[in-house]
C-alpha cells in the first residue's frame, strides 16, 4: 500500500472509510447504505451543533448589528442547508426495499434512532438558544410582537427570528420525512422496540422548538381578525371597478 496522503491524514480517511461493514459481513446488500446514511447524519447534527452554539455565542455578546448581524445570519443559513441535507439523507432509503430493512434490523439489535446522540441535540437546541435570542430583544427593549407588527423598523431582529424559525420548520420536516420513511419500510401500525411508531413519531411531529414564533402569528392573526370581524375589505382598483359597474 502506498503511503497515505496529506489528505488522507487530515481527514482520517482510512479510518473513516473502516467504519462500515465490509461487504462479506454485512446482512444484505443494502446494509452499506443505511449504516453510511446514518453515519453521516451524525455528522452533520454534529455540525449543525456547532453552528447553533456558535451562533448562541454571537447573541450573547450583546451586539447583533453591522459585520456581527451579517455573520450570524450566514450561521444560520448554513445550518439551513445542513438540514436540507439531512433531508435528502432520508431519500436515499427510500431506495429500500421492506425486505432488506428486516435483514439489518435482525443484526441491529434493540437500536433505535430514538438514541442517536444527534437527534438528542437537535431537540434540545432551542431550548439553549432561545434564551439568547430573548436576552437580545429584552435589551433592545422590543417586544417580540412589535418585531413582527414593525418588520421594516426591526428588520435585523426579523431576520433572526425568522431564520429560527426556519431551524425549527425544517427540523419539523426532517421529522415529518422520517415518519414517511417508517411508513414505507414497516407499515402505519408496526410496533417498535420503543413503541408503535406510528404514535411515538407522531407525537415528535406536534413538538415545536421555538414555540413563542408560533404563538406570535396566532397573536397577529387574532388581532387582524378582531379588527376585520368580517373579512377583509377588497378595494377595487379603477378598471377593475368599471368592470364591475358595467355588469
Amino acid at each position: 500500500m502506498p503511503p497515505p496522503t496529506d489528505y488522507e491524514i487530515y481527514l482520517r480517511v482510512p479510518e473513516l472509510l473502516a467504519l462500515q461493514k465490509p461487504a462479506p459481513e454485512q446482512a444484505c446488500h443494502d446494509e452499506m447504505q443505511f449504516q453510511i446514511v446514518h453515519q453521516a447524519a451524525e455528522l452533520w447534527m454534529k455540525l449543525v451543533e456547532h453552528e447553533m452554539l456558535h451562533f448562541r455565542h454571537t447573541l450573547d455578546e450583546g451586539v447583533l448589528e453591522g459585520p456581527r448581524l451579517v455573520h450570524g445570519l450566514t450561521t444560520l443559513r448554513r445550518v439551513h442547508l445542513i438540514q436540507g441535507l439531512l433531508l435528502d439523507g432520508i431519500q436515499v432509503l427510500y431506495t429500500m426495499h421492506p425486505r432488506d430493512y428486516m435483514r439489518i434490523r435482525a443484526v441491529l439489535g434493540r437500536g433505535s434512532g430514538q438514541e442517536s446522540p444527534g437527534f438528542r441535540r437537535m431537540l434540545a437546541l432551542g431550548g439553549e438558544v432561545w434564551p439568547s435570542f430573548a436576552a437580545a430583544i429584552l435589551r433592545r427593549d422590543v417586544p417580540l410582537r412589535a418585531i413582527y407588527e414593525e418588520p421594516e423598523r426591526h428588520a435585523d431582529l426579523l431576520s433572526v427570528a425568522e431564520g429560527l424559525l426556519e431551524f425549527d420548520l425544517r427540523l419539523q420536516e426532517w421529522r415529518n420525512r422520517h415518519v414517511l420513511l417508517v411508513y414505507r419500510t414497516i407499515g402505519c401500525g408496526t410496533p417498535s422496540l420503543k413503541g408503535k411508531h406510528s404514535e411515538l413519531l407522531e407525537k415528535g411531529l406536534r413538538t415545536q422548538f421555538f414555540p413563542k414564533l408560533w404563538e406570535v402569528r396566532d397573536e397577529l392573526y387574532e388581532g387582524w381578525s378582531q379588527a376585520h370581524p368580517t373579512g377583509a375589505t377588497v378595494t377595487l382598483g379603477p378598471m377593475a371597478a368599471g368592470r364591475e359597474s358595467a355588469k
